[in-house]
């Protein structure tokens, strides 16, 4: 699970956050705890977070009303509690801002066990459907058009022809960046192929066909596969085309295991055995699934870093994206000939 719960004394630690914050909710706390990037909150025999939430005042309490209205589909979805000026956001002086939510724990869903990936399919199709029946939503404070598809890979081209060039100009090249010279050619033309072929097509580009998206679906967020499956940490959630949360979930899953053509083309037909995608998003799911995102993670990694413990870790895993890319290329030809 990402957040662990440590130990039963609790001491008030010192996060950045401040007690104030907490000051501001109508609970008596019984203690806190430290989470991974977060507050672990206990307060009347039930568990709350305190995590960093990136918007407005707005946004946050519109997050809150969709959460709301989602709990008629699963009343285990996390929801933001009001302070007590009925504000959903509590924001440090001159830091970030956050938001309270309730929040129970539980085991997450096993990346190794197909059963349970399929499981987290049909979930993701059920909170889409879920999604579709929002009533009234402010959905434009959930835009934002550096998010849209063509402006994300416009960005995520630039940054790998920057590493690129910047690796060029260097007279002594490091391991990594030797193998990542090597494998350039071949990963950023497929880049370049997915961004023409996406502009051409205005894939995901028509709002009418978009729809609420959880933003982060992948199975670090979903939890208790294999009884009750639930869906965590809404606070990424963004109007999009919901094509990008099956995507992410469906890379995540096959970058674990080998890119399994099998359990690739069966999570697809149980996310459709309860929402259809049709033509246009079978042919968006397989653009997003060419486009070489892992290739792309670790450039942006190194640029990001550029000090020798990143290079090591960046290492191995372009060795690994690599070592998988003939297994991915079979899964993409698969997924393309089902779309013919």
């Amino acid at each position: 699970m990402e957040e662990k719960i440590e130990g039963q004394s609790f001491v008030m630690p010192r996060l950045g956050l401040g007690e104030q914050l907490l000051s501001e909710y109508e609970i008596e706390i019984e203690g806190v705890a430290k989470g991974r990037g977060s507050l672990l909150v206990f307060a009347g025999g039930k568990t709350y977070m305190l995590k960093m939430f990136q918007g407005s005042k707005d946004k946050a309490g519109e997050l809150a009303g969709v959460l709301k209205q989602l709990a008629d589909w699963d009343e285990t979805v996390e929801q933001i509690l009001p302070t007590k000026e009925g504000d959903f956001l509590v924001r440090e002086e001159g830091g970030p801002a956050y938001i309270l939510k309730s929040f129970k724990n539980g085991r997450e869903c096993d990346i190794k066990n197909p059963l349970e990936m399929l499981e987290g399919a049909r979930k993701l199709a059920d909170l889409h459907m879920a999604f579709n029946e929002i009533v009234h939503p402010k959905t434009e404070l959930f835009q934002t058009p550096e998010h849209s598809l063509p402006q994300e890979l416009y960005r995520h081209n630039r940054e790998m022809r920057n590493l690129r060039n910047y690796i060029r100009k260097k007279k002594s090249k490091n391991s990594f960046e030797e193998a990542y010279q090597n494998a350039y050619g071949v990963f950023y033309s497929q880049a370049e192929k997915i961004e023409r072929e996406i502009l051409q097509e205005n894939i995901s580009g028509e709002e009418k066909q978009w729809g609420f998206c959880h933003g982060d679906y992948h199975y670090h967020n979903l939890v208790d596969c294999d009884s009750r499956s639930r869906v965590l940490h809404f606070e990424n959630m963004r109007w999009d085309s919901q094509v990008s949360d099956l995507a992410k979930y469906l890379r995540k899953l096959l970058e674990k295991n080998r890119w399994n053509p099998d359990l690739g083309l069966d999570v697809i037909s149980t996310y459709e055995r309860v929402l259809p995608l049709g033509d246009e998003k079978r042919r968006e799911l397989y653009l997003r699934m060419a486009y070489p995102e892992k290739f792309w993670k670790i450039a942006n990694h190194y640029n990001n870093n550029k000090k020798a413990w990143a290079s090591k870790r960046d290492g191995e895993k372009l060795q690994q994206v690599i070592a998988q890319e003939r297994d991915r290329q079979t899964f993409l030809e698969l997924l393309y000939n089902q779309n013919e």
